[in-house]
Protein backbone atom coordinates (compact mmCIF):
# COMPACT_ATOMS: atom_id res chain seq x y z
CA UNK A 1 0.00 0.00 0.00
CA UNK A 2 1.26 3.68 -0.64
CA UNK A 3 0.83 4.45 3.00
CA UNK A 4 2.95 1.88 4.40
CA UNK A 5 5.68 3.01 1.51
CA UNK A 6 5.12 6.25 2.69
CA UNK A 7 5.49 5.46 6.24
CA UNK A 8 8.57 3.57 5.41
CA UNK A 9 10.36 6.49 3.54
CA UNK A 10 9.32 8.85 6.29
CA UNK A 11 10.57 6.42 8.92
CA UNK A 12 14.33 6.48 7.28
CA UNK A 13 14.50 10.48 6.81
CA UNK A 14 14.09 10.02 10.61
CA UNK A 15 16.68 8.01 11.44
CA UNK A 16 18.94 10.03 9.11
CA UNK A 17 17.48 13.37 10.95
CA UNK A 18 16.67 12.09 14.41
CA UNK A 19 13.93 14.11 13.41
CA UNK A 20 9.92 13.59 12.24
CA UNK A 21 7.80 15.65 9.95
CA UNK A 22 5.05 15.62 12.67
CA UNK A 23 7.47 16.77 15.15
CA UNK A 24 5.90 19.19 18.12
CA UNK A 25 7.16 22.42 17.55
CA UNK A 26 4.34 23.12 20.42
CA UNK A 27 2.87 21.81 23.03
CA UNK A 28 0.21 22.17 25.78
CA UNK A 29 -0.15 20.51 29.00
CA UNK A 30 -2.13 20.09 31.94
CA UNK A 31 -2.33 23.88 32.50
CA UNK A 32 1.24 25.36 30.71
CA UNK A 33 2.77 25.44 27.53
CA UNK A 34 5.86 24.70 25.80
CA UNK A 35 7.16 25.88 22.58
CA UNK A 36 10.31 25.47 20.14
CA UNK A 37 11.48 28.36 18.80
CA UNK A 38 13.13 29.57 15.34
CA UNK A 39 16.17 29.30 17.01
CA UNK A 40 15.71 25.97 18.53
CA UNK A 41 15.41 27.01 22.05
CA UNK A 42 12.40 27.01 24.48
CA UNK A 43 10.02 29.39 25.77
CA UNK A 44 7.34 27.89 28.31
CA UNK A 45 4.52 29.64 29.91
CA UNK A 46 1.49 29.19 32.53
CA UNK A 47 1.48 27.22 35.42
CA UNK A 48 4.53 26.23 37.21
CA UNK A 49 4.18 25.00 40.59
CA UNK A 50 6.40 22.02 39.88
CA UNK A 51 8.54 23.65 38.18
CA UNK A 52 7.25 22.68 34.53
CA UNK A 53 8.12 26.29 33.23
CA UNK A 54 11.94 24.95 33.42
CA UNK A 55 13.25 28.75 34.51
CA UNK A 56 14.27 27.81 37.87
CA UNK A 57 11.35 28.84 39.91
CA UNK A 58 7.79 27.71 40.82
CA UNK A 59 6.42 31.33 39.83
CA UNK A 60 3.37 31.16 37.03
CA UNK A 61 4.06 32.92 34.06
CA UNK A 62 1.94 35.06 31.71
CA UNK A 63 4.60 35.86 29.27
CA UNK A 64 7.07 33.28 27.78
CA UNK A 65 10.46 32.41 30.00
CA UNK A 66 13.36 30.23 28.55
CA UNK A 67 13.52 26.55 29.37
CA UNK A 68 17.09 26.75 31.12
CA UNK A 69 19.62 26.68 28.32
CA UNK A 70 18.25 24.37 26.20
CA UNK A 71 19.26 24.43 22.01
CA UNK A 72 19.43 22.69 19.44
CA UNK A 73 15.54 21.19 20.50
CA UNK A 74 13.64 20.11 17.40
CA UNK A 75 10.35 18.86 19.37
CA UNK A 76 8.55 19.16 22.71
CA UNK A 77 5.63 17.97 24.68
CA UNK A 78 3.59 18.91 27.85
CA UNK A 79 2.18 16.60 30.40
CA UNK A 80 0.56 16.79 33.18
CA UNK A 81 -2.70 16.55 34.94
CA UNK A 82 -3.55 20.20 36.34
CA UNK A 83 -1.03 21.07 38.55
CA UNK A 84 1.34 18.24 38.72
CA UNK A 85 2.64 18.28 35.06
CA UNK A 86 6.22 17.84 33.52
CA UNK A 87 7.72 18.92 30.29
CA UNK A 88 9.85 17.14 28.20
CA UNK A 89 12.25 18.09 24.97
CA UNK A 90 13.93 15.95 22.11
CA UNK A 91 17.34 17.21 20.58
CA UNK A 92 18.33 17.60 17.20
CA UNK A 93 21.22 14.50 18.74
CA UNK A 94 18.96 12.25 19.48
CA UNK A 95 18.70 12.83 23.45
CA UNK A 96 15.62 13.69 25.71
CA UNK A 97 15.61 16.11 28.39
CA UNK A 98 12.36 16.66 30.71
CA UNK A 99 12.13 19.01 33.58
CA UNK A 100 8.82 19.13 36.39
CA UNK A 101 7.05 17.19 38.49
CA UNK A 102 8.82 13.74 39.18
CA UNK A 103 6.61 12.38 41.40
CA UNK A 104 6.55 9.09 39.92
CA UNK A 105 9.97 9.33 37.88
CA UNK A 106 8.23 10.99 34.95
CA UNK A 107 11.44 13.01 34.35
CA UNK A 108 13.43 9.50 33.93
CA UNK A 109 16.61 10.53 36.11
CA UNK A 110 16.60 7.90 38.63
CA UNK A 111 14.91 9.71 41.45
CA UNK A 112 11.35 11.47 42.32
CA UNK A 113 12.49 14.53 43.30
CA UNK A 114 10.64 17.39 41.20
CA UNK A 115 12.82 20.13 39.29
CA UNK A 116 12.70 23.20 37.98
CA UNK A 117 15.55 23.10 34.95
CA UNK A 118 15.81 21.08 32.35
CA UNK A 119 17.80 17.59 32.56
CA UNK A 120 18.99 14.80 30.16
CA UNK A 121 16.64 11.44 30.63
CA UNK A 122 18.59 8.39 31.24
CA UNK A 123 19.86 5.56 29.33
CA UNK A 124 18.01 6.96 26.05
CA UNK A 125 19.74 7.93 22.62
CA UNK A 126 18.69 8.14 18.78
CA UNK A 127 14.96 9.31 19.80
CA UNK A 128 13.08 10.71 17.12
CA UNK A 129 9.88 11.16 18.92
CA UNK A 130 8.50 11.87 22.40
CA UNK A 131 5.14 12.72 24.01
CA UNK A 132 4.42 13.39 27.70
CA UNK A 133 1.66 11.50 29.67
CA UNK A 134 0.23 12.59 33.25
CA UNK A 135 2.51 11.54 35.16
CA UNK A 136 4.57 8.92 32.83
CA UNK A 137 6.49 9.77 29.76
CA UNK A 138 7.27 8.04 26.10
CA UNK A 139 9.76 7.84 23.90
CA UNK A 140 10.36 6.19 20.11
CA UNK A 141 13.67 5.01 19.36
CA UNK A 142 14.99 5.30 15.76
CA UNK A 143 15.12 1.27 15.94
CA UNK A 144 11.23 1.91 16.14
CA UNK A 145 11.04 0.67 19.55
CA UNK A 146 9.30 2.09 22.36
CA UNK A 147 10.82 3.17 25.71
CA UNK A 148 8.33 4.60 29.07
CA UNK A 149 8.73 5.44 32.20
CA UNK A 150 7.27 7.37 35.18
CA UNK A 151 3.59 6.28 36.38
CA UNK A 152 2.21 2.55 35.89
CA UNK A 153 -0.61 2.29 38.27
CA UNK A 154 -2.89 1.71 35.35
CA UNK A 155 -0.52 0.00 33.02
CA UNK A 156 0.43 2.63 31.09
CA UNK A 157 4.34 1.96 30.63
CA UNK A 158 3.49 -1.55 29.06
CA UNK A 159 5.83 -3.51 30.21
CA UNK A 160 3.32 -6.10 31.73
CA UNK A 161 3.49 -4.84 35.31
CA UNK A 162 1.71 -1.72 37.34
CA UNK A 163 5.48 -0.96 38.90
CA UNK A 164 6.40 2.67 38.23
CA UNK A 165 9.68 3.24 36.61
CA UNK A 166 12.32 6.05 37.14
CA UNK A 167 14.50 5.32 34.37
CA UNK A 168 13.39 4.42 30.71
CA UNK A 169 12.40 1.14 30.14
CA UNK A 170 11.66 -0.69 27.11
CA UNK A 171 7.89 -1.51 25.78
CA UNK A 172 8.48 -5.94 25.56
CA UNK A 173 7.01 -7.57 22.02
CA UNK A 174 6.60 -3.89 20.49
CA UNK A 175 8.32 -3.18 17.10
CA UNK A 176 8.04 -1.57 13.98
CA UNK A 177 6.66 1.84 15.23
CA UNK A 178 6.12 4.93 13.50
CA UNK A 179 4.47 7.36 16.11
CA UNK A 180 3.41 7.31 19.77
CA UNK A 181 1.18 9.33 21.85
CA UNK A 182 0.73 9.55 25.33
CA UNK A 183 -3.10 10.10 26.89
CA UNK A 184 -3.15 10.84 30.37
CA UNK A 185 -3.35 7.76 31.47
CA UNK A 186 -3.07 5.22 28.63
CA UNK A 187 -0.41 5.54 25.24
CA UNK A 188 -1.35 4.69 21.46
CA UNK A 189 1.29 3.42 19.41
CA UNK A 190 1.29 3.41 15.48
CA UNK A 191 2.72 0.51 13.41
CA UNK A 192 4.48 0.93 9.81
CA UNK A 193 1.57 -1.48 8.96
CA UNK A 194 -0.82 1.12 9.46
CA UNK A 195 -2.47 -0.75 13.07
CA UNK A 196 -2.88 1.03 16.24
CA UNK A 197 -1.43 -0.48 19.51
CA UNK A 198 -2.95 0.87 23.07
CA UNK A 199 -2.09 0.07 26.58
CA UNK A 200 -2.87 1.45 29.79
CA UNK A 201 -6.00 3.22 31.34
CA UNK A 202 -9.50 1.56 29.75
CA UNK A 203 -11.78 3.39 32.46
CA UNK A 204 -14.21 4.89 29.08
CA UNK A 205 -12.90 2.26 26.81
CA UNK A 206 -9.59 4.24 25.21
CA UNK A 207 -7.95 1.20 24.89
CA UNK A 208 -9.90 0.58 21.42
CA UNK A 209 -10.60 -3.26 22.06
CA UNK A 210 -14.24 -3.38 22.69
CA UNK A 211 -13.88 -3.67 26.41
CA UNK A 212 -12.89 -1.18 29.68
CA UNK A 213 -9.94 -3.30 31.14
CA UNK A 214 -7.09 -1.85 31.77
CA UNK A 215 -4.12 -3.10 29.60
CA UNK A 216 -0.45 -3.53 31.12
CA UNK A 217 0.61 -4.72 27.46
CA UNK A 218 0.11 -3.50 24.28
CA UNK A 219 -3.05 -4.66 22.50
CA UNK A 220 -4.42 -3.97 18.89
CA UNK A 221 -7.27 -1.18 18.87
CA UNK A 222 -10.24 -3.22 17.28
CA UNK A 223 -9.93 -3.57 13.38
CA UNK A 224 -8.53 -0.56 12.88
CA UNK A 225 -5.88 -0.04 9.37
CA UNK A 226 -4.35 2.25 7.20
CA UNK A 227 -3.72 4.91 9.84
CA UNK A 228 -1.92 7.52 9.10
CA UNK A 229 -1.68 9.54 12.30
CA UNK A 230 -2.83 9.20 16.03
CA UNK A 231 -3.51 11.40 19.27
CA UNK A 232 -4.38 10.81 22.69
CA UNK A 233 -7.12 12.81 25.45
CA UNK A 234 -7.04 11.74 28.71
CA UNK A 235 -9.28 9.25 28.73
CA UNK A 236 -10.14 9.06 24.55
CA UNK A 237 -8.40 8.27 20.94
CA UNK A 238 -8.05 9.41 18.13
CA UNK A 239 -6.84 8.43 14.62
CA UNK A 240 -6.71 9.77 11.31
CA UNK A 241 -6.70 7.47 8.46
CA UNK A 242 -4.93 7.48 4.57
CA UNK A 243 -7.65 8.27 3.48
CA UNK A 244 -8.39 11.33 5.17
CA UNK A 245 -11.06 10.22 7.76
CA UNK A 246 -11.28 10.18 11.60
CA UNK A 247 -11.76 7.97 14.00
CA UNK A 248 -12.38 8.61 18.01
CA UNK A 249 -12.78 6.01 20.99
CA UNK A 250 -13.06 6.20 24.58
CA UNK A 251 -14.57 8.88 26.53
CA UNK A 252 -17.59 10.86 24.91
CA UNK A 253 -19.26 13.14 27.45
CA UNK A 254 -18.52 16.52 26.37
CA UNK A 255 -18.91 15.21 22.18
CA UNK A 256 -14.84 14.35 22.39
CA UNK A 257 -15.49 11.71 20.01
CA UNK A 258 -17.14 13.60 17.44
CA UNK A 259 -20.23 11.21 16.24
CA UNK A 260 -23.09 13.95 16.78
CA UNK A 261 -23.61 11.77 20.16
CA UNK A 262 -22.22 12.13 23.98
CA UNK A 263 -22.27 8.06 24.31
CA UNK A 264 -18.74 6.26 24.73
CA UNK A 265 -17.69 3.85 22.35
CA UNK A 266 -14.77 0.84 23.17
CA UNK A 267 -14.35 0.97 20.05
CA UNK A 268 -13.45 3.40 17.20
CA UNK A 269 -16.29 5.53 15.92
CA UNK A 270 -16.03 7.51 12.66
CA UNK A 271 -16.37 11.59 13.15
CA UNK A 272 -18.82 13.15 11.82
CA UNK A 273 -18.82 16.21 8.82
CA UNK A 274 -14.95 16.83 8.40
CA UNK A 275 -14.56 17.58 4.47
CA UNK A 276 -10.86 17.61 3.47
CA UNK A 277 -7.67 15.70 3.92
CA UNK A 278 -6.41 16.08 7.64
CA UNK A 279 -2.53 17.47 8.10
CA UNK A 280 -2.61 17.03 11.50
CA UNK A 281 -4.43 16.45 14.83
CA UNK A 282 -4.57 17.09 18.27
CA UNK A 283 -6.38 16.06 21.34
CA UNK A 284 -6.76 18.08 24.80
CA UNK A 285 -7.73 16.74 28.00
CA UNK A 286 -11.75 16.47 26.42
CA UNK A 287 -11.56 18.23 22.87
CA UNK A 288 -10.08 17.64 19.44
CA UNK A 289 -8.41 20.01 16.74
CA UNK A 290 -7.83 19.12 13.02
CA UNK A 291 -6.20 20.80 10.50
CA UNK A 292 -6.91 20.30 7.07
CA UNK A 293 -5.08 21.08 3.34
CA UNK A 294 -6.88 24.11 3.38
CA UNK A 295 -5.30 25.35 6.10
CA UNK A 296 -8.31 25.57 8.49
CA UNK A 297 -8.99 24.16 11.81
CA UNK A 298 -11.97 22.42 13.30
CA UNK A 299 -12.55 21.42 16.74
CA UNK A 300 -15.20 19.43 18.43
CA UNK A 301 -15.64 18.64 22.23
CA UNK A 302 -15.74 20.16 25.45
CA UNK A 303 -15.75 24.03 25.31
CA UNK A 304 -16.34 25.51 29.06
CA UNK A 305 -13.49 28.15 28.71
CA UNK A 306 -14.11 28.85 24.50
CA UNK A 307 -11.19 26.39 23.97
CA UNK A 308 -12.98 25.36 20.55
CA UNK A 309 -12.29 28.74 19.39
CA UNK A 310 -15.48 29.53 17.99
CA UNK A 311 -16.73 32.29 20.06
CA UNK A 312 -19.21 30.47 22.17
CA UNK A 313 -19.12 28.08 25.17
CA UNK A 314 -21.04 25.38 23.78
CA UNK A 315 -19.88 21.90 24.30
CA UNK A 316 -19.45 20.43 20.44
CA UNK A 317 -20.79 17.10 19.77
CA UNK A 318 -19.32 17.05 15.73
CA UNK A 319 -16.26 19.32 14.02
CA UNK A 320 -17.03 23.13 13.72
CA UNK A 321 -14.22 25.57 12.44
CA UNK A 322 -12.24 27.56 14.85
CA UNK A 323 -12.63 31.69 14.38
CA UNK A 324 -9.33 33.02 12.63
CA UNK A 325 -7.86 29.95 12.00
CA UNK A 326 -6.19 30.01 8.67
CA UNK A 327 -2.92 29.17 7.30
CA UNK A 328 -2.56 26.87 10.46
CA UNK A 329 0.73 24.79 10.68
CA UNK A 330 0.66 23.34 13.78
CA UNK A 331 -2.26 22.99 16.54
CA UNK A 332 -1.62 21.68 20.83
CA UNK A 333 -4.70 21.11 23.37
CA UNK A 334 -4.50 21.11 26.92
CA UNK A 335 -7.00 21.32 29.66
CA UNK A 336 -9.56 22.99 28.50
CA UNK A 337 -7.23 25.37 26.47
CA UNK A 338 -6.02 25.17 22.69
CA UNK A 339 -3.04 26.55 21.32
CA UNK A 340 -1.85 26.84 17.12
CA UNK A 341 0.83 28.43 14.90
CA UNK A 342 0.56 30.04 11.28
CA UNK A 343 2.60 29.09 8.52
CA UNK A 344 4.09 32.63 9.00
CA UNK A 345 5.39 31.51 12.76
CA UNK A 346 3.27 33.50 14.56
CA UNK A 347 1.41 31.81 17.80
CA UNK A 348 -2.28 31.76 18.54
CA UNK A 349 -4.24 30.37 21.95
CA UNK A 350 -7.72 30.29 22.86
CA UNK A 351 -9.64 29.34 26.58
CA UNK A 352 -8.68 29.13 29.70
CA UNK A 353 -5.88 31.25 30.71
CA UNK A 354 -5.72 31.71 34.30
CA UNK A 355 -2.46 30.62 34.85
CA UNK A 356 -1.41 32.39 31.57
CA UNK A 357 -0.82 29.71 29.28
CA UNK A 358 -2.27 31.41 26.32
CA UNK A 359 1.23 33.02 26.77
CA UNK A 360 -0.50 36.72 25.69
CA UNK A 361 0.75 38.86 29.11
CA UNK A 362 -2.61 38.30 30.65
CA UNK A 363 -4.87 36.05 32.39
CA UNK A 364 -7.78 36.64 30.53
CA UNK A 365 -9.69 34.03 28.97
CA UNK A 366 -10.36 34.08 25.17
CA UNK A 367 -13.37 32.57 23.31
CA UNK A 368 -11.70 32.82 20.13
CA UNK A 369 -7.84 32.74 18.77
CA UNK A 370 -5.69 35.58 19.76
CA UNK A 371 -2.47 36.27 18.76
CA UNK A 372 0.36 36.35 21.76
CA UNK A 373 2.86 39.09 19.94
CA UNK A 374 5.25 38.25 22.26
CA UNK A 375 5.77 35.05 21.13
CA UNK A 376 9.19 34.22 19.54
CA UNK A 377 8.50 33.04 15.58
CA UNK A 378 8.12 29.27 15.09
CA UNK A 379 9.44 27.76 11.93
CA UNK A 380 7.73 25.01 10.34
CA UNK A 381 10.14 23.00 8.62
CA UNK A 382 8.85 20.07 5.81
CA UNK A 383 10.17 16.80 7.21
CA UNK A 384 12.46 18.86 10.02
CA UNK A 385 15.59 18.53 8.39
CA UNK A 386 16.09 21.25 6.29
CA UNK A 387 17.41 24.66 7.30
CA UNK A 388 17.03 28.07 5.00
CA UNK A 389 20.05 29.84 4.36
CA UNK A 390 20.51 33.04 5.93
CA UNK A 391 22.34 34.96 3.65
CA UNK A 392 20.85 37.75 2.39
CA UNK A 393 23.31 37.70 -0.79
CA UNK A 394 21.09 33.79 -1.91
CA UNK A 395 18.18 34.42 -2.50
CA UNK A 396 15.18 32.38 -4.31
CA UNK A 397 12.40 34.54 -6.06
CA UNK A 398 9.34 32.23 -6.92
CA UNK A 399 6.58 33.60 -9.20
CA UNK A 400 3.24 34.43 -9.34
CA UNK A 401 3.37 33.10 -5.80
CA UNK A 402 0.53 32.46 -5.10
CA UNK A 403 -0.50 30.45 -8.18
CA UNK A 404 -2.65 28.32 -9.90
CA UNK A 405 0.12 25.19 -9.15
CA UNK A 406 2.57 26.57 -11.80
CA UNK A 407 5.38 28.83 -10.40
CA UNK A 408 8.87 30.35 -12.02
CA UNK A 409 11.77 30.35 -10.16
CA UNK A 410 14.81 32.61 -10.31
CA UNK A 411 17.70 31.84 -7.98
CA UNK A 412 19.97 34.85 -7.32
CA UNK A 413 23.59 35.11 -5.48
CA UNK A 414 25.95 31.96 -4.46
CA UNK A 415 23.34 29.33 -6.06
CA UNK A 416 22.95 31.14 -9.29
CA UNK A 417 25.53 29.33 -11.16
CA UNK A 418 25.92 25.93 -9.67
CA UNK A 419 25.36 23.01 -11.58
CA UNK A 420 24.59 20.38 -9.48
CA UNK A 421 21.11 22.10 -8.05
CA UNK A 422 18.64 19.74 -6.41
CA UNK A 423 14.91 21.17 -6.66
CA UNK A 424 12.05 19.94 -4.08
CA UNK A 425 8.40 20.30 -3.15
CA UNK A 426 6.79 19.25 0.09
CA UNK A 427 3.69 19.42 1.20
CA UNK A 428 2.21 20.15 4.98
CA UNK A 429 2.69 16.42 5.31
CA UNK A 430 6.37 15.75 4.33
CA UNK A 431 5.42 14.35 0.87
CA UNK A 432 7.79 15.19 -1.65
CA UNK A 433 5.38 16.25 -4.76
CA UNK A 434 7.80 17.79 -7.47
CA UNK A 435 11.42 17.06 -7.79
CA UNK A 436 14.09 17.83 -10.53
CA UNK A 437 17.76 17.90 -10.91
CA UNK A 438 18.11 19.32 -14.07
CA UNK A 439 18.11 23.25 -13.11
CA UNK A 440 14.39 23.78 -14.00
CA UNK A 441 12.95 27.12 -13.86
CA UNK A 442 9.30 26.00 -13.59
CA UNK A 443 7.57 23.93 -10.79
CA UNK A 444 4.56 22.07 -11.82
CA UNK A 445 2.56 21.25 -9.09
CA UNK A 446 -1.09 21.55 -10.35
CA UNK A 447 -2.39 18.78 -9.59
CA UNK A 448 -1.91 18.67 -6.38
CA UNK A 449 -4.47 19.98 -4.07
CA UNK A 450 -4.55 23.62 -2.98
CA UNK A 451 -2.55 24.64 0.22
CA UNK A 452 0.95 25.84 1.53
CA UNK A 453 3.96 23.93 -0.02
CA UNK A 454 8.08 24.26 0.72
CA UNK A 455 10.34 24.40 -1.80
CA UNK A 456 13.84 23.01 -1.27
CA UNK A 457 16.89 24.54 -3.13
CA UNK A 458 20.11 22.62 -2.22
CA UNK A 459 23.57 22.64 -3.32
CA UNK A 460 26.51 20.50 -1.93
CA UNK A 461 27.21 23.61 0.18
CA UNK A 462 24.22 24.70 1.15
CA UNK A 463 20.61 24.51 1.57
CA UNK A 464 17.53 27.06 0.82
CA UNK A 465 13.86 27.09 1.46
CA UNK A 466 10.85 29.25 0.37
CA UNK A 467 7.09 28.53 0.84
CA UNK A 468 4.55 28.45 -2.17
CA UNK A 469 0.84 28.90 -1.97
CA UNK A 470 -1.33 27.18 -4.14
CA UNK A 471 -4.44 28.42 -4.87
Amino acid sequence: MNFIKNTLIISLVWMMSIQSNNAQKIAAGGWHSVVVCADSTVKCFGENATGQLGNGTSTDSNVPVAAGTLTGVVAVSGGGDQLEAHSMALKADGTVWAWGSNLYGALGNGNTTNTNTPGQVLLLSNITAISAGGWHSVALKSDSTVWTWGWNSDGQLGDGTTADKTVATQVPGLTDVVAVAAGSYHVLALKSDGTVWAWGDNISGQIGNGNTTDQSAPVQVGNLTNVAKIAAGRFFSLAVKNDGTVWTWGENTYGQLGDSTTTNSSTPVQVKGLNGNVVAAACGAFECHVILSDGNVWAWGRNTYGNIGDNTLTHRSKPVQMQGASDAAGVAAGTNFSLMYKTDGTFWGCGRNQSGQLGDGTFTQHNVLSRSTIMCSIVQQPNGIFTTDSDDLIAIIAYPNPSNGVFFVEIQGGFSDSKDLLMEVYNTLGERVFHSTQNSTLIDISNQPSGSYFLIVKSAQNNLSKKLMKQ
